[in-house]
């Protein structure tokens, strides 16, 4: 990543060149920040299967600080890889936050469990759309996940319906966060926090559900598209439930009630949008649906469809003191589309922007100055990045 400098001496951009950082796996390092509180919800207890919990997280604030947290969660993070000597440009970035559940049965007199519950997190249904989150101390923030729960086995390879225990923990870790603090002075959040279990009940599949669509992910040239992500929703375009592509292209969903279903495809880790959408019908005389999902990307992406990531930018004076209400204009353009995205600083000097990674001409106006011109080289990557600049009018 590059973190820009601009001071009164004008010295520009210093750049610095992250190698392979692995990230903190719980055992393994990662910070157990108790400033972060965590509970949970979920929309209803009683949870049919293949139906997935819909659950709210709760957190709050409980230091003396303010802190940033990446919107929103997913179930994974993605893999640093290694960064070589000669690759030029800014580095690469990577990092987010991730949940992951712990799924237990309640009673104790069960027969013996041969496969343990679980619980996934379901990826986003269209393009990620990642933000940091301003969380000042005292505050509160909700984020909604989806989560398909899969009670424990038997040793009969019979699933265990009933009562079970769901809790969550809410993890947060990134290659550079430190060095967005030392730089910008600024809190992004990282570490683990889990909240306490509530109670769920799982039920098998009604008699009506008795429904599956089923398909294939195919490139143009009807080459099977492995690790696709495929999901399911209702009517409403609620998520119902998710699963990726096998190495022939293949994906499944069974014990479907009767109802208005869309598929919906795309590639995983992809930086530009090529989602596609299909429905299907399902009725108690024509149960089962095929779909093939054929993945054409387009030629030119508008900047909506592109992939942003979150960067944070610090405004102060010459004296290093944050200023509050500078606005900021970027302007990014790969020659064909153009995107430009505003924002104004807090009263830490800090605001979020959501860009399109490589480089953006930056505009700052604050009253009373005149326009200054600077320049912001986001890196590749998921993850976060971070530069700060110096408005040298400013004197408070």
């Amino acid at each position: 990543m590059i973190m820009g400098r601009s001071r009164s001496s004008r010295t520009g951009f210093v750049k610095t060149l992250l190698l392979f950082v692995p990230l903190a796996l719980p055992g393994q390092g990662a910070a157990i920040d108790t400033s972060l509180k965590l509970l949970i919800s979920v929309e209803q207890q009683n949870i049919p299967a293949p139906f997935p919990a819909r659950v709210t997280l709760h957190l709050h604030n409980a230091g003396n600080e303010t802190v940033w947290l990446f919107r929103h969660a997913r179930g994974k993070l993605p893999t640093p890889r290694r960064l070589l000597e000669e690759d030029a440009g800014p580095q690469p970035t990577t990092g987010g936050s991730m949940l992951t559940v712990k799924l237990e049965p309640v009673s104790a007199g069960q027969a013996a469990i041969s496969n343990p519950a679980q619980g996934a997190v379901f990826e986003s249904v269209g393009f990620p759309k990642p933000k940091l989150v301003r969380l000042a101390p005292g505050e509160d923030y909700e984020e909604r996940a989806t989560i398909r729960l899969t009670p424990a086995l038997s040793e009969v390879q019979k699933p265990i319906w009933g009562t079970y225990r769901l809790s969550i923990t809410y993890k947060a870790q990134y290659t550079n966060a430190e060095e967005i603090q030392r730089n910008l002075k600024v809190t992004v959040w990282q570490g683990e926090v889990s909240s306490d279990a509530i109670e769920v009940q799982l039920q098998p599949p009604g008699p009506e559900s008795r429904g599956q669509v089923s398909g294939t992910v195919n490139t143009p040239d009807s080459v099977p598209l492995r690790d696709a992500v495929v999901s399911l929703t209702d009517h409403a375009e609620r998520l119902m439930d998710q699963t990726t592509s096998d190495p022939e292209g293949r994906y499944s969903f069974s014990s479907l009630p009767p109802g208005l279903y869309w598929i919906t495809a795309r590639r995983d880790g992809a930086t530009e949008d090529t989602t596609l959408f299909r429905h299907v019908q399902l009725t108690p005389s024509e149960a089962s649906a095929t779909q093939e999902m054929v993945m054409i990307p387009p030629e030119i992406y508008e900047p909506k469809k592109m992939l942003h990531k979150p960067v944070l930018f610090c405004i102060t004076n010459s004296a290093g003191r944050p200023l509050e209400r500078v606005g900021l204009e970027t302007t990014w353009s790969n020659g064909s589309v153009v995107d430009n995205v505003k924002g104004e600083t807090g009263s830490d000097g800090a605001v979020a922007l959501e860009l399109i990674p490589g480089r953006s001409f930056v505009t700052l106006k604050r009253h009373g100055c005149p326009k200054q011109e600077e320049r912001a080289d986001v890196a590749a990557g998921e993850g976060i990045d971070g530069f700060e600049f110096t408005l040298e009018c400013a004197k408070k």
